[in-house]
């Protein structure tokens, strides 16, 4: 016979929320014999989405009369619960975890927040997602008290889904940018709306920038060092007797025209918390603007060669540069991640975490081109942008020309710049720098100038400029971090040619961090890496990996490149 709750009269309707009834209820059941706790969500049948959401009470049993209901020392479940339908979960026993794992390696896990601070999910480490989801919530800490093993060792528990089944594997608090939202980047069309943009995210990589772009996003409204969590936790302490079941926190925010993340914006964001605990209800609330202010000045990703073969290993080193008053200066403050996956495919992720590291001076790296080749045209008029295979392109709102200068590579051209009067500046678009030259001849005009912008929208860098071939000049533009420059004040100028170079140790005390991945992991091909950091004490993405790689399109960062073969 298949067990069904038995039924009851249904209760009046009230004007509590549904959360405020099952907050209630399983405070008014909590030393019920069947009933394991009670919570609110969908309605299912069978496993399956039924009806709308209801109070939904997890039992260890179907009872299947009042009679059963009775003996087990419980009671009835009704239908409708204060207006709200309900629902009925069997979960059968829950049995109590043992550890079965090993010390955390290195120096991980040494560190102790006491007490723990809720609202940071958790992930595992590796080449994949633990599980479909990949991250997840920190379900709690417990404490091994089994037999043999007096010393209560401390646990944390979570989920399958969330570090999955197998034996062995690290986790990590807070969750990394590599865990998959479940949601896929789709290009938009250009043009058009000033809101839709195109974005170039190689395709296994859509899931993790659409994840790390969430979490900058959130910080950019949540604020932060003004996190509507904390900030209401604080507000609305309890003694500590006093158990929390519920907190719940609600934004207002404007959406229409946010920027991807990476960009500094202040909107006016309203929120409010409430703590339901077993003594009282509280709330606290605010409306501020707030900022990204921790995003990184710089960081640079390095590979110890540019090309590898079979059974050697690919060495990684990287620099990052904390914005004043932003994330400390201190490597163990920040938690360095390398996404690597093969180009153009991007069909795969391989992570590795990065541990802080004594300097190092992996080589320069350069991407340089001099004359636009075939099949640029003397005379014709140059579509912008303009994309180089070496990764660099040139981008305006309005058209150039190919023009023929002396002193080029054979069958090479320059570009005459649009004017950039009443419309936006001509921009070009780098790979992660430290250093852009530009080769531009005036054609008689000393009107241009030139700005260096970083990946988090900031103006940076300084800007020289001497002589250079015949009546050419080189603008060089120098800064910790280099993606784009931007030109005012060029048009009719001709530019014959780009180099940047991304070097190390450019300041006095960047903070450094090193890894490695053997080739055997990877495959041959054509390889990119993206570096990914966080700050340890939120959580939040503190590196901008999404930035404009021409008006209207977004593109990942892949911050070094390299060959296996």
């Amino acid at each position: 016979m298949t067990a069904t709750r038995a039924k009851k009269k249904t209760t009046k309707a009230t004007t509590k929320t549904m959360a405020e009834v099952a907050f209630a209820e399983g405070q008014r059941r909590k030393d019920d014999a069947n009933i394991i706790a009670v919570g609110y969500g969908a309605k299912l049948r069978a496993g399956t989405l039924h009806s709308g959401s209801a109070v939904v009470f997890y039992v260890r049993e179907k009872l299947a009369s009042p009679a059963e209901i009775t003996a087990r020392g419980s009671e009835p479940i009704p239908d409708i619960l204060e207006g709200f339908a309900t629902d009925v979960v069997r979960l059968g026993e829950v049995s109590v975890g043992v550890a079965d794992r090993t010390l955390p390696a290195g120096t991980r896990g040494t560190r102790i927040d006491a007490p723990l601070i809720g609202g940071s999910a958790t992930t595992g480490l590796g080449a994949a997602a633990g599980g479909p989801g990949g991250y997840g919530t920190l379900g709690g800490l417990c404490f091994d008290n089994t037999t043999g093993n007096p010393t209560n060792a401390p646990l944390v528990l979570s989920n399958a889904h969330v570090w999955g089944t197998g034996v062995g594997t690290e986790v990590a608090q807070p969750v990394l940018p590599t865990a998959f939202f479940g949601a896929k980047v789709s290009p938009a069309v250009t043009g058009g709306s000033p809101l839709l943009v195109q974005t170039r995210i190689p395709p296994a990589l859509g899931a993790p920038v659409v994840f790390a772009n969430a979490v900058a996003q959130t910080y950019l409204i949540a604020g932060g060092d003004g996190d509507p969590l904390s900030l209401g936790q604080s507000a609305t302490a309890v003694p500590g007797s006093t158990r929390t079941d519920v907190e719940q926190v609600s934004l207002t925010a404007p959406v229409t025209g946010l920027a991807p993340a990476g960009k500094r914006l202040l909107p006016t964001v309203a929120w409010s918390y409430r703590r339901l605990s077993t003594t009282a209800v509280l709330q606290a609330s605010s409306s501020a603007a707030q900022t990204q202010s921790k995003l990184l000045t710089a960081r640079r990703l390095f590979t110890s060669a540019a090309s590898y073969s079979t059974g050697q290993v690919v060495n990684l080193y990287a620099e990052i540069v904390p914005v004043t008053g932003g994330g400390p200066a201190s490597p163990s403050a920040h938690y360095a991640l390398v996404l690597l996956y093969p180009l153009p495919a991007g069909d795969r992720i391989v992570s590795r975490v990065l541990k802080s590291a004594a300097k190092q001076t992996p080589p320069s790296v350069t991407a340089q081109f001099t004359g636009f080749p075939s099949p640029a045209k003397a005379n014709a008029a140059a579509m912008l942008p303009v994309t180089l295979s070496c990764g660099i392109g040139i981008d305006g709102d309005l058209p150039g020309t190919f023009k023929a200068v002396s002193g080029l590579p054979t069958g090479t051209l320059a570009l005459q710049l649009p004017s950039s009067a009443g419309t936006g500046p001509v921009r070009v678009f780098v790979p992660p720098s430290t250093t852009v030259v530009l080769d531009i001849d005036p054609n008689g005009l000393s009107t241009l100038q030139a700005q260096g912008k970083n990946s988090a929208g900031d103006d940076v860098g300084t800007v020289v400029t001497t002589n250079g071939t015949g009546t050419r000049k080189l603008v060089t533009v120098s800064g910790s971090e280099i993606v784009e420059v931007s030109l005012t004040g060029a048009g009719a100028m001709l530019l014959c040619g780009v180099t940047s170079t991304r070097k190390p140790n450019i300041e006095s005390a960047p903070l450094q961090y090193a890894g490695a991945v053997n080739v055997s992991d990877l495959g041959k091909g054509h390889w990119g890496a993206s570096l990914f950091v966080q700050a340890l004490d939120s959580g939040l993405t503190e590196s901008a990996n999404v930035v404009e790689t021409a008006i209207g399109v977004q593109s990942l960062i892949a911050d070094c490149q390299f060959d296996i073969v």
